[in-house]
């Protein structure tokens, strides 16, 4: 009782100093704090029993000497020698001695108790009384001490943590469209620097208090290395060095936090110099490759931005100016092989080095640079391809840009192999010294540092073996093996492809997200939980649905269609055929013009928001979809011939970009009108049910749909969409058309309003898809793009 009453009195003294009689407590208490540090050493060989006669010696004198004026120390030891004193000296008991001190702590008590105002204990109410407080002092004093022996310790595993998260998952949105894995990246990746630096600050802090122990064992010492690790750490993994675009844009700020992190390393580092850390010396392998992967970072950050990729580029531009010959494409498909250099490459792996060629083409475009007529290289390389075979050119090309804009990958030299080697060799001549440090020097630091040491210089080489590893298996790897024409790296490509688990490179998924507006209204209501993708605005996503080889059957014979009508070789502009704008303008009218029934649709796609014709067309291809399934195949959708199931894939595809990628689409005020359209659907919700479910069997014939349009809102596409689905449903019933060649029309409006959108949407808007997987609408403007079907193709 005496001990608690004691801590609890010291307690009000210092968070509640109110509630005691005025006086200078706080000024007391701290230079009492100094004179206790001033003593340390004595003090702990008196309270270990180290010095057993310490009330009987003169070295309290050495207290009394040096305490300070207002101090209590000196107070303190000599009452505690008059204490002890009762039971050495005049015989009493411990018990009636520590009786007789509680009662002087209880009357202390109530002596504060008595001499403290009302108002003044009222306000203790607010914090649960003083007397249920009492336990908290106790419980934050201990959490308060077990975290500053664990904060450091914690946030260097953290760190370790995070980056093996990252290299191990930060590709993995090269090729998937996972909500969670995007989210758990992104908050990886935006913590893992900032983790780092906390680290870095604390080792800064902490170093400077443990350097003068480290000879003893009771209080340990921090190893000097964890400050240079925390370098390699900011290095970052191979497999991310950028979340955003906007990061590389960055690359100068991320230049000055090198500068000054490495600053506040060294500082740490010299600290634990004066310290005379016994393994002081392990450090200085460990900086050398920290220094190395963060400046490695920056320059990878710099060779990504914008203004840096435009330099390059401009010098490969004019490598391709070489190419710039029509007679290019009339070459046939041999001379063609020739002149890339590709006439030596074995087949297995000819498709990768075309890949490289046509990525080499895009990065110009990337740069909002222009192509001559080297693009009639790509062009030829498309035009022998099968859709399947077009589509996985397109992938590894789109892998290549996503490595070259977000990963280090991309950037293998001989240079950067040295100083990869070089770090590796670093790191593992660290770990060894202190494998062999341990044994001479293991009293210098405590079994915990010990442990996350090791923990932290293996967890470093097992990342950059793994780098390694990723590296040697990604197409990069592949392209630089096949490119050596050695029959011993040609072996090693072989065998690397003919094994699943070696082969291990992923590409697109081939899906697409789905977002129906009409089924998405109708179940909204229907919703009882609140999920983490709700809050985060990101539950637009109903379904993923594969892109079939049918639809990229579909995709690549519209576009040779487009490809044919651009005669590149007419000397004399053709108006009707050869104008390339007005091609890239289409967005559904050629189709329908081709199926002579511009009169009765033309209005549904010459809208000047794109957007209208957009929901207008999903709205009419989701009510012709409901009515044919129930009429037609008496109600099994697996029964829907294969354009119509294409047309419902396109048609949510193109809202689901309007709602969470609208920068893919052209401008408009697609979000508010598709609100209104929402809005007007819960208007007619009833009518849509019978019309849907086929309750209202005449609804195209009939003056119901006028209630739509006299209710319907300025802005939405409701109206627009009935009265169109009034009018392709007619197209059966009155016009003598087949189910499958109304679907096949449809189909092909929507694969020119996907190439409509892919045209008109910069190249960065597309990049900014690649760290979600990767969308169709970019494969799509790529394709447009290698056919010279682009305004940025200017050829002779």
């Amino acid at each position: 009782m005496s001990i608690e009453l004691s801590n609890y009195m010291v307690y009000l003294l210092l968070d509640y100093p109110f509630l005691l009689p005025r006086g200078i407590g706080k000024e007391r208490y701290n230079q009492t704090c100094s004179a206790v540090d001033d003593q340390a050493e004595l003090l702990d060989r008196i309270i270990s029993g180290q010095h057993d006669s310490w009330y009987a010696s003169a070295s309290t004198f050495e207290i009394e000497k040096s305490s300070r004026k207002v101090s209590a120390l000196w107070t303190g030891v000599k009452l505690a020698k008059s204490l002890q004193a009762l039971v050495t000296q005049d015989g009493w008991g411990n018990e009636r001695k520590w009786e007789m001190i509680s009662q002087v702590w209880v009357e202390m008590l109530t002596y504060a108790a008595s001499h403290c105002g009302w108002k003044e204990h009222a306000r203790t109410l607010t914090r649960g009384g003083e007397k249920s407080n009492m336990g908290i002092p106790k419980l934050s004093e201990t959490v308060h001490r077990l975290w500053n022996g664990w904060e450091l310790r914690v946030v260097m595993l953290l760190s370790l943590f995070l980056q093996i998260f990252l290299i191990l998952f930060g590709r993995r949105r090269k090729y998937t469209a996972g909500f969670w894995i995007g989210t758990l990246v992104w908050l990886a990746y935006l913590s893992a620097d900032w983790v780092a630096t906390f680290s870095l600050g604390i080792l800064a802090q902490k170093i400077g208090f443990s350097e003068t122990n480290c000879t003893n064992s009771s209080r340990g010492s921090i190893p000097a290395f964890w400050a240079p690790v925390l370098l390699v750490h900011l290095g970052g993994p191979d497999t991310i060095t950028a979340y955003s675009m906007e990061d590389n844009e960055l690359w100068l700020r991320h230049l000055l936090v090198l500068g000054s992190q490495v600053a506040v390393a060294f500082y740490a580092f010299a600290r634990s110099w004066w310290g005379k850390d016994p393994l002081l010396f392990i450090a200085i392998p460990i900086f050398v490759a920290g220094i190395i992967k963060y400046g490695e970072r920056n320059w990878v950050l710099r060779s990504a931005s914008s203004k840096q990729c435009r330099n390059e580029m401009n010098e490969l531009g004019r490598k391709f100016e070489e190419f710039s010959n029509p007679d290019v494409f009339e070459m046939t498909d041999e001379p063609v092989v020739g002149e890339v250099g590709l006439s030596d490459i074995i087949p297995q792996a000819k498709f990768l080095h075309e890949a490289d060629l046509c990525f080499q083409m895009l990065r110009v475009l990337f740069a909002d640079l222009v192509l001559g007529d080297s693009i009639h290289l790509a062009t030829h390389i498309f035009l022998e391809k099968t859709a399947k075979e077009a589509f996985q050119l397109i992938e590894v090309e789109m892998g290549f840009m996503y490595d070259v804009l977000y990963t280090k990958l991309a950037k293998v030299r001989k240079s950067r192999v040295f100083l990869r080697a070089f770090t590796f060799l670093c790191l593992v001549s660290a770990l060894l010294a202190f494998s062999l440090g341990m044994s001479t020097h293991n009293h210098a630091y405590l079994t915990a540092e010990i442990t996350i040491s090791y923990l932290l210089l293996f967890g470093a080489i097992v990342i950059e073996i793994y780098s390694v590893v990723v590296l040697l298996f990604s197409d990069w790897a592949m392209l630089w093996l096949t490119g050596q024409r050695k029959p011993l790296f040609i072996s090693v490509y072989r065998t690397i492809c003919s094994s699943r688990f070696l082969n291990n490179d992923k590409r697109w998924e081939s899906r697409m997200a789905q977002h129906n507006l009409i089924s998405f209204q109708r179940s909204k209501g229907k919703l009882t939980s609140i999920s983490l993708k709700n809050l985060l605005g990101k539950s637009n996503i109903q379904s993923l649905e594969d892109v079939g080889d049918d639809l990229k059957d579909l995709i690549f014979e519209h576009l040779l269609d487009k490809r044919g009508r651009y005669k590149l070789m007419t000397r004399s502009p053709d108006p009707g055929s050869n104008d390339l704008h007005a091609i890239l303008s289409e967005r559904g009218d050629q189709v329908i013009g081709r199926e002579k029934c511009l009169g009765n649709f033309g209005w549904s796609v010459k809208f000047p928001d794109f957007n209208e014709s957009l929901l207008a067309w999903h709205i009419a291809t989701d009510i012709c979809y409901h009515d044919d399934v129930r009429k037609n195949v008496g109600g099994d959708a697996k029964n829907i011939p294969p354009n119509c199931e294409m047309s419902i894939e396109l048609s949510n595809y193109m809202v689901y970009l309007l709602l969470d990628y609208p920068f893919l689409l052209p401008r408009g005020i697609g979000k508010e009108r598709y609100n209104q359209t929402c809005s007007a659907v819960d208007d007619q919700a009833e009518l849509l049910d019978r019309i849907i479910s086929g309750q209202h069997d005449s609804w195209y014939a009939s003056a119901s749909t006028f209630e739509i349009e006299k209710s319907t809102r300025k802005v939405s596409a409701l109206w627009t969409g009935v009265k169109l689905a009034k009018s392709l449903q007619a197209l059966v019933t009155q016009d003598g058309w087949g189910n499958e060649r109304k679907w096949e029309m449809i189909s092909q409006v929507w694969v020119e309003m996907l190439t409509y959108a892919a045209s008109h949407c910069g190249w960065k808007e597309h990049a900014r898809t690649l760290t979600r997987g990767g969308e169709l609408v970019t494969h799509v403007c790529l394709l447009m793009a290698h056919l010279g079907l682009s305004e940025q193709c200017i050829t002779t």
